[in-house]
């Protein structure tokens, strides 16, 4: 069995700056290869203090920097919302900065508001996936 640490970027807590609940969760995301976890994730989400995290593929290029044999999974890049061959070059880079232990996960998005902010109909999800 693998064991991974997924990190989300919430910010519900009051009077916290984003700024503040990003560096909260990279400290906790330098912990996760000491102690002994297989994964190290990060979700995609946009628009909402739910999830800070629109760019996954930027954080776990940052942690690869900081870490040396934990796998940094996409959880997820969120198909229909980008460009398929800008998603393929990233991951690609991915993979060489971290001397292959980028791992690729792939999602269709779930949320409304994030389709609507986007300019996308939320019906064409399956067939853009």
């Amino acid at each position: 069995m693998q064991v991974g640490l997924l990190m989300v970027f919430q910010n519900f807590e009051d009077g916290t700056t984003d700024q503040a609940a990003w560096e909260r969760d990279i400290q906790l995301a330098n912990l996760a290869e000491p102690l002994g976890f297989d994964t190290l994730s990060a979700v995609e989400h946009h628009f909402s203090n739910y999830a800070m995290s629109p760019d996954n593929l930027q954080f776990l290029s940052y942690m690869a920097g900081q870490t040396q044999k934990i796998g940094l999974l996409t959880g997820a890049v969120i198909l229909p919302w980008n460009d398929p061959l800008r998603v393929a070059e990233r991951m690609i880079v991915l993979d060489h900065l971290s001397q292959g232990r980028a791992l690729f996960g792939i999602g269709r998005g779930l949320a409304l508001r994030e389709y609507e902010t986007f300019g996308i109909d939320m019906n064409e999800a399956r067939e853009r996936f």
